[in-house]
Protein backbone atom coordinates (compact mmCIF):
# COMPACT_ATOMS: atom_id res chain seq x y z
CA UNK A 1 0.00 0.00 0.00
CA UNK A 2 1.33 3.74 -0.94
CA UNK A 3 1.97 5.80 2.19
CA UNK A 4 3.00 9.21 0.39
CA UNK A 5 0.60 10.83 -0.86
CA UNK A 6 -2.43 13.16 1.37
CA UNK A 7 -5.48 12.28 -0.65
CA UNK A 8 -8.75 14.63 -0.98
CA UNK A 9 -11.81 13.71 0.42
CA UNK A 10 -14.75 14.80 1.92
CA UNK A 11 -14.35 15.71 6.16
CA UNK A 12 -15.92 12.34 7.59
CA UNK A 13 -18.85 12.95 10.19
CA UNK A 14 -18.84 11.61 13.45
CA UNK A 15 -15.07 10.01 13.30
CA UNK A 16 -14.80 6.96 15.92
CA UNK A 17 -12.08 5.94 17.93
CA UNK A 18 -11.17 2.35 16.66
CA UNK A 19 -10.31 -0.06 19.44
CA UNK A 20 -12.13 -3.04 18.68
CA UNK A 21 -14.48 -3.99 15.99
CA UNK A 22 -17.58 -3.20 17.97
CA UNK A 23 -16.65 0.70 17.59
CA UNK A 24 -17.04 0.94 13.87
CA UNK A 25 -20.79 1.91 15.03
CA UNK A 26 -21.91 5.00 16.51
CA UNK A 27 -24.85 4.30 19.19
CA UNK A 28 -27.94 5.56 17.78
CA UNK A 29 -28.60 7.93 20.87
CA UNK A 30 -25.51 9.61 19.92
CA UNK A 31 -25.44 9.84 16.07
CA UNK A 32 -27.50 13.24 15.05
CA UNK A 33 -25.11 15.37 18.28
CA UNK A 34 -22.05 13.51 17.35
CA UNK A 35 -22.34 13.97 13.60
CA UNK A 36 -23.48 17.86 13.77
CA UNK A 37 -20.59 18.48 16.10
CA UNK A 38 -17.74 16.77 14.73
CA UNK A 39 -18.56 17.81 11.20
CA UNK A 40 -18.99 21.40 12.07
CA UNK A 41 -15.58 21.18 13.73
CA UNK A 42 -14.07 20.45 10.91
CA UNK A 43 -16.18 22.37 7.96
CA UNK A 44 -15.89 26.07 9.39
CA UNK A 45 -14.32 28.35 6.42
CA UNK A 46 -13.78 32.13 7.05
CA UNK A 47 -16.00 34.42 4.69
CA UNK A 48 -18.23 31.87 3.81
CA UNK A 49 -22.36 32.45 5.01
CA UNK A 50 -24.87 30.00 4.77
CA UNK A 51 -27.36 32.39 3.13
CA UNK A 52 -26.69 35.56 1.16
CA UNK A 53 -22.94 34.65 0.49
CA UNK A 54 -20.61 34.46 -2.17
CA UNK A 55 -19.59 30.69 -2.60
CA UNK A 56 -17.59 28.40 -4.18
CA UNK A 57 -20.48 25.85 -4.69
CA UNK A 58 -23.47 24.13 -3.67
CA UNK A 59 -21.05 21.53 -1.46
CA UNK A 60 -19.46 23.93 0.15
CA UNK A 61 -22.36 26.13 1.28
CA UNK A 62 -23.37 22.46 2.41
CA UNK A 63 -21.07 22.19 4.21
CA UNK A 64 -20.83 25.60 6.29
CA UNK A 65 -25.04 25.29 6.35
CA UNK A 66 -24.24 22.29 8.86
CA UNK A 67 -22.20 24.36 11.17
CA UNK A 68 -23.23 27.50 11.51
CA UNK A 69 -21.28 30.53 11.96
CA UNK A 70 -20.99 33.27 14.42
CA UNK A 71 -22.98 35.32 12.06
CA UNK A 72 -25.33 32.79 10.62
CA UNK A 73 -26.85 29.76 12.69
CA UNK A 74 -26.77 26.23 11.05
CA UNK A 75 -29.30 24.75 8.47
CA UNK A 76 -29.62 21.19 8.29
CA UNK A 77 -32.69 22.00 6.07
CA UNK A 78 -30.72 23.81 3.73
CA UNK A 79 -27.60 21.68 3.85
CA UNK A 80 -29.80 18.51 2.62
CA UNK A 81 -31.48 20.32 -0.18
CA UNK A 82 -27.57 21.40 -1.06
CA UNK A 83 -26.47 18.31 -1.22
CA UNK A 84 -29.31 16.72 -2.45
CA UNK A 85 -29.55 18.46 -5.49
CA UNK A 86 -25.92 18.39 -5.71
CA UNK A 87 -25.94 14.82 -5.54
CA UNK A 88 -28.38 13.77 -8.30
CA UNK A 89 -26.76 15.98 -10.22
CA UNK A 90 -24.00 13.64 -9.89
CA UNK A 91 -21.66 14.91 -7.01
CA UNK A 92 -19.84 12.00 -5.53
CA UNK A 93 -18.78 14.16 -2.13
CA UNK A 94 -22.55 15.80 -1.96
CA UNK A 95 -23.88 11.98 -2.39
CA UNK A 96 -21.51 11.30 0.37
CA UNK A 97 -22.65 14.02 2.79
CA UNK A 98 -26.69 13.04 1.78
CA UNK A 99 -25.85 9.43 2.69
CA UNK A 100 -24.37 10.17 5.93
CA UNK A 101 -27.03 12.40 6.54
CA UNK A 102 -29.83 9.87 5.56
CA UNK A 103 -27.51 7.36 8.26
CA UNK A 104 -27.67 9.91 11.51
CA UNK A 105 -31.18 11.28 10.80
CA UNK A 106 -29.86 14.86 10.24
CA UNK A 107 -32.96 17.30 8.84
CA UNK A 108 -34.57 14.20 7.35
CA UNK A 109 -35.72 10.51 8.77
CA UNK A 110 -33.27 8.29 9.24
CA UNK A 111 -33.18 5.95 6.62
CA UNK A 112 -30.25 3.36 6.41
CA UNK A 113 -31.19 1.89 3.00
CA UNK A 114 -30.84 6.07 1.37
CA UNK A 115 -28.10 6.19 2.95
CA UNK A 116 -26.29 3.05 1.85
CA UNK A 117 -27.51 4.02 -2.02
CA UNK A 118 -25.85 7.42 -1.59
CA UNK A 119 -22.92 6.20 -0.19
CA UNK A 120 -22.16 3.83 -2.73
CA UNK A 121 -23.18 6.09 -4.83
CA UNK A 122 -19.96 8.14 -3.60
CA UNK A 123 -17.61 5.06 -2.57
CA UNK A 124 -17.94 3.93 -6.69
CA UNK A 125 -16.42 7.34 -7.61
CA UNK A 126 -13.34 7.21 -5.56
CA UNK A 127 -14.86 9.12 -2.24
CA UNK A 128 -12.66 7.38 0.82
CA UNK A 129 -14.83 8.30 3.23
CA UNK A 130 -17.71 7.25 1.80
CA UNK A 131 -15.54 3.50 1.04
CA UNK A 132 -15.42 3.55 5.18
CA UNK A 133 -18.54 4.47 6.10
CA UNK A 134 -20.40 1.92 3.46
CA UNK A 135 -18.04 -0.82 4.94
CA UNK A 136 -19.53 0.09 8.38
CA UNK A 137 -23.09 -0.18 7.11
CA UNK A 138 -21.83 -3.85 5.93
CA UNK A 139 -20.07 -4.97 8.88
CA UNK A 140 -23.63 -3.94 10.84
CA UNK A 141 -25.95 -5.13 8.59
CA UNK A 142 -27.45 -1.61 8.90
CA UNK A 143 -29.47 -0.48 5.57
CA UNK A 144 -28.09 -3.74 3.68
CA UNK A 145 -27.07 -7.18 4.19
CA UNK A 146 -24.04 -8.20 6.07
CA UNK A 147 -21.42 -8.72 4.54
CA UNK A 148 -18.03 -8.82 6.43
CA UNK A 149 -16.20 -9.60 2.71
CA UNK A 150 -17.87 -6.23 1.64
CA UNK A 151 -16.78 -4.38 4.28
CA UNK A 152 -13.26 -5.22 4.06
CA UNK A 153 -13.28 -4.95 0.27
CA UNK A 154 -14.59 -0.98 0.89
CA UNK A 155 -11.80 -0.67 3.85
CA UNK A 156 -8.74 -1.88 1.62
CA UNK A 157 -10.34 0.36 -1.01
CA UNK A 158 -10.41 3.40 1.09
CA UNK A 159 -7.05 2.16 3.16
CA UNK A 160 -5.11 2.24 -0.35
CA UNK A 161 -6.05 6.09 -0.74
CA UNK A 162 -4.71 6.18 2.14
CA UNK A 163 -7.55 7.32 4.50
CA UNK A 164 -6.72 6.90 8.21
CA UNK A 165 -9.57 5.63 10.14
CA UNK A 166 -9.63 3.02 7.25
CA UNK A 167 -6.03 1.90 7.48
CA UNK A 168 -6.84 1.96 11.25
CA UNK A 169 -9.95 -0.01 10.86
CA UNK A 170 -7.55 -2.32 8.38
CA UNK A 171 -4.89 -2.88 11.34
CA UNK A 172 -7.08 -3.52 13.91
CA UNK A 173 -8.75 -6.78 11.58
CA UNK A 174 -5.33 -7.76 10.42
CA UNK A 175 -4.21 -7.76 14.14
CA UNK A 176 -7.49 -9.51 15.07
CA UNK A 177 -8.16 -11.48 12.26
CA UNK A 178 -11.96 -10.24 12.13
CA UNK A 179 -13.68 -7.93 9.27
CA UNK A 180 -12.97 -10.43 6.79
CA UNK A 181 -8.64 -9.99 7.42
CA UNK A 182 -6.63 -12.91 7.91
CA UNK A 183 -4.54 -12.20 11.21
CA UNK A 184 -1.02 -10.78 10.02
CA UNK A 185 0.52 -9.12 13.24
CA UNK A 186 3.19 -7.89 11.78
CA UNK A 187 1.28 -6.38 8.39
CA UNK A 188 -1.16 -4.98 11.54
CA UNK A 189 1.89 -3.05 13.57
CA UNK A 190 3.12 -1.19 10.49
CA UNK A 191 -0.90 0.04 9.29
CA UNK A 192 -1.69 1.17 13.12
CA UNK A 193 1.99 3.28 13.13
CA UNK A 194 0.66 5.04 10.01
CA UNK A 195 -2.91 5.16 10.85
CA UNK A 196 -1.45 6.83 13.82
CA UNK A 197 0.58 9.36 12.30
CA UNK A 198 -1.87 10.72 9.66
CA UNK A 199 -4.67 10.66 12.26
CA UNK A 200 -2.03 13.17 14.57
CA UNK A 201 -1.48 15.20 11.67
CA UNK A 202 -5.40 16.00 10.39
CA UNK A 203 -6.24 19.07 11.00
CA UNK A 204 -9.38 20.70 13.06
CA UNK A 205 -10.19 22.64 10.08
CA UNK A 206 -9.76 19.52 6.91
CA UNK A 207 -10.58 16.15 9.17
CA UNK A 208 -8.97 12.96 8.46
CA UNK A 209 -8.49 12.38 4.81
CA UNK A 210 -9.27 16.37 3.40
Amino acid sequence: MKMSRQPIAPAPIAPTALTSPGSLTVPSAQRSRAAVAALGAALLSAGLLCAGGALAGPVEEGRLCLRGSERVPANLPRAFKLFSDAAQKGDPQAAYYVGMMYQNGMAVARDTKAAAHWLQFAANRQTPAAMFALAKLYLAGDGVKRDDIAARRWIEKAADLEYPEAVMAMAIGLRDGSMGFERNEALAETQMRFANRALKQSSPLTGPGM
